[in-house]
């Protein structure tokens, strides 16, 4: 089974400048993600999609197994959507070297991932008879039949026709954590989106895992916990 690992690493973040190239416990960002795929036989390529001219270059030196591809301007702009640049890639590949039975879109923003969280989606995948996506999510902690909004200074329910229940009575509700999404090619052109609708849902529950880095806070956090990343 094939299966092609896309990394997106677009160049203007605008909640956090430069967000790929900062330092987290003496390394950049994106080598953390970089650093952990060296590490994995799991795929048939991996390819770094991006218009960052200081990333296509430190890959071509340092990660010399990887394939540097340049993204297209009209494919990094702020309102790209991921599934537009990844199917950008995907036809690529295909063009370029063969079709693949699965496409693992790894996030940079996620730099305490572990290699085993990765081996047991790829495993779930391989094991999937029905052939479905698996997207990797976790429990929420605020859930939104406690939550409110605030019109006219005053605070409204959001579940305005649901009692506010204790937390023993609440749904079981998830979401979309960021760690990995290990797609069928398939539902990603048909469904134009990297969370199809008939996808199986990976459960990582790790605070520490889940960290996504898209803002100054986020950054902060993980440098607070930067330690539990030497010992994952």
């Amino acid at each position: 089974m094939k299966i092609l690992t896309i990394v997106l690493a677009r160049k203007n973040s605008k909640r956090l400048k430069n967000k790929h190239h900062l330092d987290l416990g003496g390394k950049s960002l994106i080598e953390h993600t970089f650093d952990l795929l060296k590490k994995t036989k799991s795929f048939c390529n991996i390819i770094i999609s991006t218009d960052d001219e200081k990333i296509l270059k430190n890959v071509k030196q340092k990660y010399k197994s990887f394939i540097p591809l340049k993204r297209s301007k009209n494919l990094s702009k702020d309102s790209t959507e991921s599934y537009k640049a990844l199917i950008e890639v995907y036809k690529w590949y295909i063009k370029n070297y063969s079709r693949v039975d699965g496409i693992f879109l790894i996030q940079p923003t996620s730099p305490f991932r572990k290699l085993n969280t990765i081996k047991k989606m790829i495993k779930i995948f391989k094991n999937n008879k029905m052939r479905r996506s698996i997207i990797s999510v976790k429990k929420i902690k605020d859930h939104p039949e406690w939550m409110f909004e605030i019109k006219d200074e005053k605070l409204i329910r959001v579940e305005k026709k649901k009692p506010i229940k204790m937390s023993q009575y609440l749904k079981r509700l998830y979401i979309v954590n960021g760690l990995g999404y290990l797609l069928v090619p398939k539902d990603l052109l048909i469904y134009n989106s990297i969370i199809p609708p008939n996808s199986k849902p990976f459960i990582c529950n790790s605070e520490i895992e889940s960290i996504d880095i898209d803002t100054i806070e986020d950054l902060n956090k993980a440098r607070a916990l930067k330690h539990y990343y030497y010992n994952l």
